[in-house]
């Protein structure tokens, strides 16, 4: 289903060395990450103060969570570029909590209440936020805790505080004063990293851009964190719908390589000498 649509679903998420079990979660608030991608990343494991989530080597390793050892403290939560991590906690009796990573404008408030989405972005559940944690050291995302019905901690995976998009999918739900104030769909960001709105890639696009390379190289979208993960396929649509194209027939974005940086120390005399086989067999 990642390679599908983008998302796990639930039978994936089971079956993931990040999921701690069902039994943990109705116990205690536990860690939770959705990383089924062996990547280069380790951002989880440096942020975790209590040994609680492992990688270890190759980098490429999936996180491992060890459940006996978190506590719940949501310090791995904004520290994943892929937004992966989450806490959730159903030792309560008539309602679940989800902690998530949240990077888009107005920031709820605590008691606010809100919209709970699902990880393909459908509107699910009203929730209630808990607590908004911004710290430096975050970098701008913010840490959200909110209280969701009972049964939806494993579903609720963002939250939306725009009510006019909720209302036009879902006509039965209420509008408050807030949502309808002040919301701009071309104001949204697009790419996170960078903080590229929507206007902004519109406006690219109408300068000529024609692909999401061109965008790139006017914008910088996609050269953050996630390396474009977050932000290629959304683009691609905005070009889509700006030319009146197919998605399909918009250039792809040009695939990178998973590289990282070694020190010269780690190199054997026999690694020089085989590098310098490739450069010669290359050239």
């Amino acid at each position: 289903m990642l390679a599908k649509t983008g998302y796990l679903d639930m039978e994936e998420i089971l079956d993931i060395p990040g999921f701690p079990g069902e039994e943990v979660l109705s116990r205690k608030k536990c860690v939770v990450i959705e990383c089924k991608q062996n990547i280069p990343c380790n951002p989880c494991e440096d942020a975790c103060p209590h040994g609680a989530i492992k990688i270890g080597e190759p980098i490429t390793n999936l996180p491992v969570v060890d459940p006996e050892k978190c506590v719940g403290c949501g310090l791995c939560v904004a520290q994943c570029p892929g937004q992966a991590c989450f806490l959730v906690d159903q030792s309560a009796a008539d309602y679940d909590t989800v902690t998530l990573p949240y990077e888009y404008y107005p920031l709820p408030e605590k008691d606010q209440e809100v919209y709970g989405l699902s990880r393909a972005g459908e509107y699910l559940v009203k929730a209630t936020v808990v607590r908004v944690v911004m710290t430096k050291k975050n970098d701008r995302t913010a840490v959200i805790e909110v209280k969701v019905p009972k049964g939806f901690g494993m579903k609720v995976r963002s939250i939306s505080t725009d009510g006019k998009r909720i209302a036009a999918e879902n006509p039965n739900e209420a509008l408050s004063a807030q949502d309808v104030d002040g919301i701009s769909d071309e104001n949204m960001y697009v790419c996170r990293c960078e903080e590229i709105t929507k206007a902004e890639v519109i406006q690219a696009v109408r300068n000529g851009a024609t692909s999401v390379n061109e965008v790139k190289r006017l914008l910088r979208t996609g050269m953050g964190l996630c390396q474009g993960r977050n932000c290629a396929k959304t683009i691609e649509r905005i070009i889509a719908q700006e030319l009146g194209v197919a998605p399909s027939s918009v250039p792809q974005a040009t695939k990178r390589g998973p590289v990282r940086p070694i020190k010269l120390t780690g190199y054997t005399s026999l690694d020089i000498e085989a590098s310098e086989e490739m450069f010669e067999h290359d050239w």
